[in-house]
Parts: C-alpha cells; structure tokens; sequence
C-alpha cells in the first residue's frame, strides 16, 4: 500500500466524502475514487459503507484507518529527523485551538517566530475544545491550543499529553470611553446595567459564567449572544454594552487602546484552563519543540 493511497483513504474516513475530501486535498475526485477502489481490490474487502450521513468506515476500514494512521506518521517522522539535519532553515507546524486564542495570541506568536525562522509553514485550524482535543488524539495536528475544564475528557487523557497548562480569568470588554472602563474591578451584578454580549451556551466560557451567576442568584439576559467571539467585538465598540471573555483574544486590542478591559470577581473562581496539548507517544519534529517556546512564553507574557 502506497502512502498516497493511505493519506486519500484517511481524507475520506474523516470527512465522510469522497466530494469533501477533493476539496480538502485539492486532488480530482476520481482519483480519491480510484484509490479507494485499488485499496479495496487489494485488499479484498469494503472499506467504506455508504450511509444517508455519508460514507463511514467499515470494520475492516476501521482497522486500515488505525495502521495508515501509523504508517503515516512513521513517514512524517522519517521525513522530520531528516529536515532536523538543516536546523530549522525548514519545517511545518500543524496546529488547532480553540477561537479564543485565534483572534490575537496564536496569530501573533507565529508571526514573532516566522520573522526569525522565515522557513517554517505553519497551518491552523480552529474548532470547538473537544475537536481540538480529538485531533491530537488521532495524531491529525502536531499541537492543540484550547481552553478547558480540568484534565482531557476520559479517553483522550491515555493519548494525549499536556506540554503547558496555566488558568486564565474572564474580563468584561468594552469600548474605552465606556462609564465601566476606569473601574478596577466589576461583580456580576454590575452587569445587569448594560447591554451585554456572551458566546453561546456550549463553550467553556459561557459555562463557567452561567455557572456563576447561578451561584449568585441572578438572572442575565443577554442583548446579542453569538457563537464566534468576533462577533462581540462591533457590538461593544458601537454601543454602551459589555462582552466578557479572556483578555487573551484581545491582547492588541488592549494595547493599542482600541477596547478596555475590567477584571470580573463573582463569588465562584471565574477562570478557566489553559492547555498546549499533543499526542502522548508522538515525537514533535524540531520546528513544533521550538515553536511551543514562543507560544508558552507568549502565554505566560499575556496572563
């Protein structure tokens, strides 16, 4: 079995299409469709049941899934330890985190290391916690930056190893001139005086603050609920209303005065996990080890 059949079979078993995995892989559709069918003549077996959903693997895909994962791994190693030779004159950093950290810290982290090692790629894909935490698991990204609640859910724990682990506190963000933006520190119930704006009800973030409202016994009705933080940041510019999240998505922002940002005391702990994650067995090429130094650092430097 060639690597190029595997790398297309895997594209396939993870995106349930032959359609998506065209386009993830910028490869014809009839090629993948090809690979797939020699794979199955070869091996005399069906790989792929087809379903309403899409296609999933079958039991015997299942396993060809979990040694192509393997084999290609084993192929990146090789290939890794030999670009370590030239230093890091080249390499690749496959990366997924949470959107929290995509807005600012982790696009500004790479910059700062593109500048000093212009020959490293990086690719960046930004999903929801538990997706992050399954990439890695399944060896489909080399780092996972995500905010958290404890330790990696049951399961992925046994495959995934934590390389950096800090706690960050919720802000409420506003406009600079807002009333709000001189004051050290606002309680939850300070809040109810201003529109507000708050991601959705399934991330960690919203979790931890309805949480703690509940605590408190108050009721809070948001004005705009939204489910990417992005989507906050206009409101809270162009109105009198708060946002409240980690002043880690807004570091420049910050700096450059464009938005403030009030620190939240509630009688429960307002904070959250901050982990760097990759898979436990895996051995990160040279590029990631050195890049997980900038990126601690900058974690570090924005808590």
């Amino acid at each position: 079995m060639q690597t190029t059949s595997l790398r297309y079979f895997l594209a396939v078993a993870r995106t349930g299409s032959i359609a998506r995995a065209s386009e993830q892989l910028n490869v014809a559709a009839s090629a993948i469709s090809r690979q797939i069918a020699n794979l199955e003549a070869e091996l005399d077996c069906v790989l792929f049941e087809r379903r309403p959903r899409g296609m999933v693997a079958s039991p015997a895909g299942e396993l060809l899934a979990r040694h192509a994962r393997a084999t290609l791994r084993g192929a990146e190693q090789v290939a890794t330890e030999i670009h370590e030779l030239r230093g890091l004159a080249r390499g690749f950093v496959r990366i997924a985190c949470t959107e929290g950290f995509a807005l600012d810290l982790l696009p500004n982290a790479i910059a700062a290391f593109h500048r000093v090692h212009p020959g490293i790629r990086f690719e960046l894909a930004v999903e929801a916690p538990a997706t992050v935490t399954r990439l890695v698991a399944e060896g489909e990204v080399d780092l996972g930056v995500t905010f958290a609640l404890g330790r990696p859910p049951a399961g992925a724990e046994a495959v995934v190893r934590v390389l950096y682990e800090s706690v960050v506190a919720m802000v409420a963000v506003s406009a600079p001139d807002h009333p709000l933006a001189g004051r050290e520190v606002l309680f939850l119930s300070d809040l109810a005086s201003y529109p507000l704006a708050l991601v959705t009800s399934d991330t960690t973030l919203r979790r931890v603050f309805d949480a703690a409202c509940h605590e408190e016994g108050l009721a809070v009705e948001p004005v705009l609920t939204a489910n990417r933080l992005a989507a906050l940041f206009p409101f809270v510019r162009g109105s009198r209303g708060l946002a409240v999240m980690s002043a880690l998505s807004v570091t420049t922002p910050l700096r450059h005065g464009e938005l403030a940002a009030i620190p939240l005391r509630a009688r429960m702990r307002l904070d959250r996990d901050i982990q760097v994650q990759t898979m436990r067995e895996r051995r990160l090429p040279h590029a990631c080890r050195a890049f997980v130094g900038y990126l601690t650092s900058a974690l570090s430097a924005g808590l």
